[in-house]
C-alpha cells in the first residue's frame, strides 16, 4: 500500500511539473516556442496608422463626427513606429502554451505591455463609463441593413449577398464619399485591413455606428483586433496598430528610440 501510494504521489508530482510553464529564457521572448515564432512574424509587414491631414471638401462632416465620438487622438500618430519593438510585441502576445498568462498582455524586452480596452481608452483620452456598446450589441443581435445602406451607400448602392442570401460586404464603389473616407481611416487606425475594394459586414457596421455617433467602445475593438492579429493562423496577415503599440511600449518603459521608424499621412 505504501509503495503504491508513493508511486501515485510521484506520478501526480510529475504531472504538475509538466503543467508548469516554461521560464522565459531571454530578455526578448517568453519561451523558446515564441523565439521560433518570431521568425514567422519577421516576414509579416506592418500596416501603418495614418495621421488625418486636411479634411477633403467633400467630407466636411468627418472632423465633426470624429470629435463627436471623442476619437480625436486616434486620428493622430502618437509616435513613429519602432519596427523591431512591434514585431517582438506581436511575437510574445501570441498565446503559446501557458504564455502570455493573461488576455491583452504582451511582453517586450523585460516589460509587460497591457493592451486591454481600458489601457487603450486611457491612452486615447476616452472615458468609457461601462455603458452598452451599440456596436457589440448589433454584432450579437443583428442590424437594420436597410438603414445601414441608407447611411453608407450612394443611391442604388447596397450590400452584396451570398447564394444563401446572407449579407457579405459592400463594394467600395457603392459607398458615399464620406463613408469612403471613414473606410480608409478605419482600415488604417481601428480595424487594420489592406483590402480596399470592398468593406466587410463588421467593418461596415462600425462605420455605420461612427457616422450615427452611437456608443462604440473603441478600446475594446482595437484590443480585440490586436489580439486576433497576434493569434491569426495567416502568416501573411499584416501587423496593425504599430504606432499605438510603440507608444504603449514606451509608456511601459521600453526604449523605443532605436531601429527603423515609420509614419504615414493621408
Amino acid at each position: 500500500m505504501t509503495s503504491s501510494s508513493g508511486k501515485r504521489m510521484k506520478t501526480m508530482a510529475s504531472k504538475r511539473k509538466e503543467k508548469e510553464p516554461e521560464q522565459p529564457h531571454s530578455s526578448r521572448f517568453l519561451s523558446r516556442k515564441h523565439e521560433k515564432h518570431f521568425k514567422v512574424v519577421q516576414d509579416r509587414r506592418l500596416l501603418m496608422e495614418r495621421k488625418v491631414g486636411m479634411i477633403p471638401n467633400f467630407a466636411p462632416q468627418f472632423g465633426e463626427q470624429l470629435l463627436g465620438n471623442d476619437w480625436g487622438k486616434l486620428a493622430t500618430c502618437p509616435t513613429p513606429a519602432n519596427i523591431a519593438v512591434v514585431k517582438e510585441f506581436y511575437t510574445n502576445a501570441r498565446k503559446i502554451g501557458d504564455y502570455p498568462a493573461e488576455n491583452y498582455l504582451g511582453y517586450v524586452r523585460g516589460h509587460a505591455i497591457r493592451y486591454d480596452p481600458d489601457s487603450i481608452n486611457n491612452f486615447l483620452d476616452i472615458v468609457w463609463a461601462g455603458e452598452q456598446c451599440q456596436f457589440a450589441l448589433c454584432m450579437e443581435e443583428g442590424a437594420d441593413f436597410d438603414d445601414v445602406e441608407r447611411v453608407l451607400c450612394v443611391p442604388g448602392g447596397h450590400f452584396q449577398r451570398n447564394r444563401a442570401g446572407s449579407v457579405v460586404n459592400i463594394r467600395r464603389t457603392d459607398l458615399t464619399p464620406l463613408a469612403k473616407y471613414w473606410m480608409a481611416f478605419s482600415h488604417a487606425n481601428i480595424q487594420p485591413c489592406s483590402h480596399v475594394s470592398d468593406i466587410t459586414l463588421s467593418r461596415a457596421l462600425l462605420l455605420y455606428y461612427a457616422l450615427r455617433n452611437l456608443n462604440v467602445n473603441i478600446g475594446q475593438i482595437i484590443a480585440d483586433e490586436i489580439r486576433m492579429c497576434a493569434n491569426t493562423t495567416n502568416n501573411k496577415a499584416p501587423l496593425g496598430h504599430p504606432s499605438l503599440i510603440t507608444h504603449l511600449c514606451k509608456i511601459a518603459g521600453v526604449d523605443t528610440s532605436i531601429s527603423k521608424m515609420m509614419k504615414m499621412e493621408f
